[in-house]
């Protein structure tokens, strides 16, 4: 059974940004703000 509550994915996956693959691979930056935006919503990345 698992432990882990309803949810909450396995903390050594990686989490795609937007949700799942098919939009992290939609997701682009055109500039260097939007870029910034990317990583602030990149599960994966610490924040600042």
């Amino acid at each position: 059974m698992d432990a882990r509550p309803h949810g909450e994915d396995d903390p050594d996956q990686d989490n795609p940004i937007g949700g799942d693959e098919i939009t992290e691979q939609q997701l682009e930056a055109d500039n260097p703000a939007e870029e910034e935006t990317l990583e602030t919503l990149d599960p994966d990345s610490p924040p600042a």
